[in-house]
């Protein structure tokens, strides 16, 4: 996957500054893989100008980008945020990806809470570093193929991703801007969460089962550990027999959330029923109408919407308006409409 999918804002100039005062840092300062919590400067003739936005995830494209700058600049007012962004990613290199500790995604997790109260204000800069961390987490668990969940770790991200949707804000135009468009399991994982969070409180589910919507979205492909990588990257479309075993995903998730000693059954069935449809076309049990659990048709119909989206090597995506109509019209029977003509008001910026 290109680094460029990463970016919220381009490396361009954004507004002339003038009159302030600075402090200066070598480009290393900036970290691949963290999210930046205050303005970044560049220097042109007598004036500062915004070069990198605050909120920006830093990328080894944008680190290219910029590596011609000898220094960048910040507001000595901002000196608290760079101190903390300091102390808080001393011990992570995460430029270096072969390097990082194998448990770094864990801990970057579990620290979420304290991270975003210190380090990020406003709602975008906490669903950036929200969502770098829960992908990061989520790589690691399919790199390394492990079935034993940090459940820790993954339900502070939830938790986190909860506690900063709410309905009084339409967050789903914020979260289009940050989440990338071509495919990886574990970024859809991750988008598959946060939807199914933003979609549960637009229909106002109780907080506990807004939170067990998002543990079933962003576990719902877990199954897919164990098939083949070679079937799950193939780079065209699968044969029958090979779409026969990815189905088999559905079943496999639903042990291994079990294994792990999960046993909340809206949320193992939101994870084992994702692929089930009203209209009996899904898999793995061919349920209809009613039978299809709730939490299963809110991550089925969010895991379809992030599907269409997202670029594949076989097809080019969707725009998000283009796939919900895609699901109203060509769908209709499969998903609820109420879901799917909820996120289509969640997609009118006022």
């Amino acid at each position: 996957m290109s680094d460029t999918t990463h970016l919220k804002y381009p490396p361009r100039i954004t507004k002339r500054v003038i009159n302030h005062k600075y402090t200066s840092h070598t480009l290393d300062f900036l970290i691949k893989g963290t999210v930046l919590p205050f303005d970044c400067y560049i220097k042109r003739y007598s004036d500062y100008v915004i070069i990198i936005q605050a909120g920006t995830y830093i990328t080894e494209e944008l680190l290219q980008k910029m590596h011609h700058n000898k220094e960048i600049y910040f507001l000595k007012e901002d000196s608290e945020k760079i101190r903390l962004y300091q102390t808080e990613y001393k011990t992570i290199d995460l430029s270096q990806e072969n390097t990082v500790p194998a448990n770094e995604p864990i801990k970057a997790a579990l620290d979420l809470p304290q991270t975003m109260f210190n380090l990020f204000g406003t709602l975008e800069e906490r669903l950036c570093l929200l969502y770098g961390t829960t992908s990061n987490l989520m790589q690691m668990i399919f790199d390394k193929g492990d079935e034993k969940l940090p459940l820790d770790g993954l339900y502070t991200c939830v938790n986190q991703l909860a506690a900063c949707i709410n309905p009084e804000t339409n967050t789903l135009p914020m979260l289009l801007k940050i989440i990338p468009d071509k495919y990886t399991t574990h970024h859809h994982s991750t988008n598959v969460a946060f939807f199914s969070v933003v979609l549960a409180n637009a229909i106002h589910l109780s907080q506990e089962e807004i939170i067990d919507v998002g543990f079933a979205g962003l576990l719902h492909d877990i199954g897919k550990i164990r098939i083949d990588s070679n079937i799950l990257l193939k780079p065209s479309k699968l044969k029958d027999t090979e779409y026969e075993t990815v189905k088999n995903h559905s079943d496999y998730g639903h042990a291994i959330l079990t294994d792990n000693g999960i046993s909340n059954p809206k949320i193992l069935n939101g994870v084992h029923f994702h692929h089930e449809r009203l209209d009996g076309s899904g898999y793995p049990k061919g349920l209809r109408a009613k039978l299809v659990p709730k939490y299963a048709q809110i991550v089925g119909m969010c895991d379809a919407f992030d599907a269409l989206t997202t670029k594949r090597t076989f097809r080019d995506n969707y725009t998000s308006f283009q796939a919900l109509l895609a699901m109203k019209q060509e769908m209709a029977a499969q998903f609820d409409n109420t879901y799917i003509n909820t996120f289509i008001k969640l997609l009118r910026v006022d």
